[in-house]
């Protein structure tokens, strides 16, 4: 296991913990003088109270609505008031309010992102979806963060399941789920209009209009912006990024029992990168500096009947995706089609249903040591599923049991069943248990991918990472307990433990070096294949809490830890990936923050986080701040200026670009919003 310490950020926690008492302290002073100056003011914070928050219907556990305080997972819900409070702009600045989470930023343009641990680039273990549309890319396993955007005003909730999630969203939600779900577009009639400007954040303006009634209602929106680049030691500023997208939606009811909701998006955007590139003639290798260009389209429909006993849901969508790396180019399309039939029969609560996907793909050689075979391919994924929760003392215990069957042209079949248990021996507390299998199943990268590196000019030697369909899927056996209370009043605590076996991780294995004469000249080449080498365990878990001391301010704190133990399977001799596995998420993580509510008309939102060391990555522990101070200028307008990473001019999160990691830098910028 890889040893770690707390570090200095940790050592400022409690001082981040001290300062908010004394905010809750000056809240409560503030708070009582402004009602002895106006007796018959009554304004709160404009947020969930903690009994709403405790109640809040979530879909992501089941695919069906569920209050989150009962589940049987270790579930979050970063609510529509959080995401206005916190002042990000981008989906994975949202993600690091949310515990369990981690999330490093790599450059402007480019975070790696994992949940209870292994974090990366791609965030290969974690599922996420938009509005229910997977934008998994089974390409190189994982997500094109800076492909992904919504309108952040638009953002209804983002449900993130702690933990393995395959029995109901199938292959790949290894670790987790994200599920970023936006508003009916009957809660966004009007018109609303914003921008910002600042150092890093130079420029956006979003827009969007919504109107109709309750049978039918429809919004249309767009949004563009343009960033900066973050701190570069050797002066290459790279990483700008710019980006617009337009989209709609619409909600309608035809009948008594029928919704109808159809949504679709366009976007294309720039995203400046930074490889290292290899030729064979003449053989060298060179940093490569440029743009990595994408665009694509969706559109989604979703239909629900509810029925005497349950209801019917059938969602499809079609995405299309193109992105240019300096290195490769790929065009997908991705069909996909879903069937949900929920059920009530007495105690038992079922629900069931089938899916099918096809993403076929087109990928185009940019350079020689970059190859996919064949050039087109197609991505399939058949699956079943089935749950039933069972209501031992109905409203006090509940068993649930499911599992999701699956067959996808890279794998196979396999299959992920979970058994569940839910205690809920009073309305202020619920104890829950777990036990889930989930899979990881192979990508493009894995099944035919050539990738050569010049190590050794001199020779010349290259080392080939080669992917020849012999790699079997990832598999992780998960166990979890959790237990959630309102401890108070205005306390809520919420408590999750994991212990995670994984299997057949993947590893890179070295084979006997061969000389290959075409291209020209002749080179040697070290061949290193994908296999399925590494075992591994992880233990940790998620401490959550939110308090109200006064009417005027929230606190919500929270701890999350994981400790990683992987090794080498017997006959691999991979290098590597065990230093990776350990060494690339962090150990300790830990965020505070205060809603505090300085006058009827403004609000102020700080956040400290602390982060521990990446040790294989020779990044240090590292703690920042953010604060948003926003202004209710008459009934239309809003203002509001935002720091983020406050605390020091650059810092450090993740390393793995040519000449080492960037700095993340203190940005400041200031907004305005117009609505009616």
């Amino acid at each position: 296991m890889a040893a770690t310490t707390w570090g200095d950020p940790f050592r400022r926690l409690p001082g981040a913990l001290v300062c908010l008492l004394g905010l809750m302290v000056w809240g409560d002073a503030a708070a009582r003088a402004q009602q002895a100056a106006n007796a018959t003011d009554t304004t709160t914070l404009k947020s969930y109270t903690l009994e709403e928050l405790t109640q809040l219907q979530i879909t992501s556990v089941t695919k069906e609505p569920t209050t989150a305080f009962r589940t049987p997972a270790a579930i979050r819900v970063l609510t529509s008031d959080q995401i206005r409070e916190s002042g990000a702009r981008t989906i994975p600045d949202l993600l690091r309010l949310i515990p369990g989470v981690n999330v490093a930023q790599i450059s402007s343009n480019s975070w790696a992102i994992g949940i209870r641990g292994f974090e990366s680039g791609l965030s290969k273990s974690v599922l996420v979806l938009i509005d229910g549309r997977s934008v998994y890319t089974p390409l190189f396993r994982g997500v094109y963060w800076d492909m992904q955007d919504v309108l952040i005003e638009d953002i209804d909730r983002i449900e993130v399941i702690d933990g393995p999630g395959g029995t109901i969203w199938g292959s790949n939600a290894v670790n987790g789920v994200i599920n970023i779900i936006t508003k009916n577009s009957r809660d966004t009639h009007g018109t609303m209009v914003s921008a910002q400007t600042g150092n890093v954040d130079q420029g956006a303006l979003n827009w969007r209009y919504g109107g109709g009634d309750d049978a039918f209602s429809y919004r249309v929106y767009g949004k563009g912006f343009t960033q900066g680049p973050e701190d570069h030691p050797d002066g290459r500023n790279f990483d700008d990024w710019r980006r617009g997208q337009i989209g709609f939606r619409t909600d309608s009811r035809p009948s008594d029992r029928d919704e109808l909701t159809v949504q679709g998006d366009m976007y294309g955007g720039v995203a400046g990168e930074a490889l290292q590139i290899s030729t064979y003639s003449p053989p060298a290798i060179t940093n490569a500096y440029g743009n990595s260009l994408f665009n694509g389209e969706n559109i989604l429909a979703a239909w629900r009947r509810r029925l005497k006993s349950g209801d019917v849901q059938v969602v499809g969508y079609w995405d299309r995706t193109n992105r240019s790396e300096l290195n490769y180019q790929e065009i997908r399309n991705t069909f996909d089609i879903d069937f949900i039939h929920h059920l009530a029969l007495g105690r038992n609560d079922v629900t069931w249903g089938a899916g099918a996907r096809i993403s076929p793909d087109h990928f185009l050689q940019v350079v020689p040591t970059v190859l996919f075979s064949p050039v087109h391919d197609y991505y399939n994924i058949y699956s079943g599923f089935i749950q039933d929760e069972i209501a031992i003392v109905p409203d006090r215990l509940s068993f649930t049991l499911g599992s999701k069957f699956e067959h996808t042209s890279y794998s196979g079949y396999d299959y992920q069943p979970s058994a569940r248990i839910a205690w809920t021996p009073s309305t202020k507390q619920t104890f829950w248990a777990a036990v889930t299998r989930a899979v990881r199943t192979a990508s493009r990268i894995e099944e035919g991918f050539d990738f050569s590196a010049l190590q050794i000019p001199s020779l010349p030697l290259y080392i080939r990472l080669v992917g020849d369909n012999d790699f079997s899927p990832e598999q992780l056996i998960g166990y979890e307990a959790g237990y959630r209370t309102n401890v108070a009043p205005r306390l809520v605590a919420s408590l999750s433990l994991f212990h995670n076996r994984y299997d057949d991780l993947l590893s890179v294995e070295v084979e006997n070096p061969f000389v290959e004469t075409t291209p020209a000249p002749a080179h040697l080449v070290l061949p290193l294949y994908l296999r399925n080498g590494i075992a591994a365990n992880s233990n940790g878990g998620e401490l959550v809490m939110v308090w109200d001391p006064t009417p005027k301010l929230r606190l919500r704190g929270s701890y999350s830890a994981v400790f990683i133990d992987a090794r080498r399977r017997p006959g691999s001799d991979d290098s590597s990936t065990v230093r990776q596995l350990e060494g690339d998420s962090p150990v300790h993580e830990g965020v505070v923050t205060a809603t505090i509510r300085l006058t009827s008309k403004a609000d102020l939102n700080l956040a400290y986080r602390a982060v521990s060391a990446l040790p294989d990555l020779k990044v240090p522990a590292y703690s920042t701040g953010d604060a948003r101070l926003g202004y209710r200028l008459g009934e239309m307008w809003t203002l509001e200026v935002v720091g983020q990473n406050l605390l020091q001019p650059s810092h450090v999160e993740y390393s793995g670009l040519p000449g080492g990691g960037l700095g993340i830098r203190r940005s400041v910028f200031g907004g305005v919003m117009w609505g009616r």
